[in-house]
């Protein structure tokens, strides 16, 4: 893990929201890859991208989740935090060590998250 991320990968089935993270993260200074609103793209990219630490919705849609974007991405070393409306207990896959924030997020939320991960963090 680097000391500080860079580049913030989203993956996010609600284009809205996925484009408000966005947002929220370009103003403060960080660069998203993503998002991605489509789990294929979701795994291509947390194989082969440049990516620092992900945010990835659980719910991608019907019967499909993050879990295999999560898996690539523990595979990889890279850090990522699930967001989402469940509670921790209602996601059955979540590791001991998986990091959850519950929807809505804000700016605040998102730094917040970052911060704990990383506490030189400068924003």
């Amino acid at each position: 893990m680097t000391d500080t991320p860079q580049n913030i990968f989203i993956v996010e089935d609600e284009v809205v929201v996925a484009f408000e993270m966005t947002d929220l993260l370009e103003d403060i200074g960080f660069n998203v890859v993503g998002p991605s609103i489509h789990l294929e793209d979701a795994k291509e990219k947390a194989r082969k991208g440049d990516i620092d630490i992900a945010f990835l919705d659980v719910n991608l849609g019907p019967n499909k989740t993050s879990k295999p974007v999560a898996d690539i991405l523990r595979e990889r070393g890279i850090p990522f935090v699930f967001i989402t409306a469940y509670d921790a207990d209602q996601i059955s896959f979540l590791g001991p060590e998986d990091r959850v924030v519950k929807k809505p997020v804000s700016s605040e939320k998102l730094v917040e998250t970052l911060r704990r991960l990383y506490p030189t963090l400068e924003t």
